[in-house]
């Protein structure tokens, strides 16, 4: 079942950029937009993927990859939360609870546009 849409590709192309913005900046500053911690691994991996995310969403081919991101996000922004993981990803990835909410709003709407249909189509 294709899972691919114009909705998940042009959000991914958005979201790519956004990524890709914050991780070049997150090289040089360990907070970026203001009130998202980060530290190079963490940017390095926002880097990839939103290069990953713009070319799939350029691709029409995003399904995917917005459904990996969804999960990826929503499981990182809960284990922040989660005693004994939460220092662990503070450490590694330097995540302050913004980082951790918006990885929860941004994984759910991930999720939600891979199932996305134009009014009149049929679901699968």
């Amino acid at each position: 079942m294709k899972r691919s849409n114009i909705v998940n590709s042009v959000f991914s192309v958005i979201l790519g950029f956004f990524l890709l913005v914050e991780g070049i900046w997150g090289l040089s500053s360990d907070v970026v937009f203001g009130f998202l911690t980060t530290n190079n691994i963490h940017a390095v991996i926002h880097i990839l993927l939103g290069a990953a995310g713009i070319v799939l969403g350029l691709k029409q081919n995003a399904g995917g990859f917005c459904t990996f991101l969804g999960i990826l996000l929503i499981l990182v922004g809960i284990l922040r939360f989660v005693p004994g993981t939460d220092v662990l990803l503070v450490k590694m990835l330097n995540i302050n609870e913004a980082v951790a909410y918006l990885n929860i709003i941004v994984g759910v709407i991930s999720l939600t546009v891979v199932y996305y249909k134009r009014p009149g189509e049929l679901r699968n």
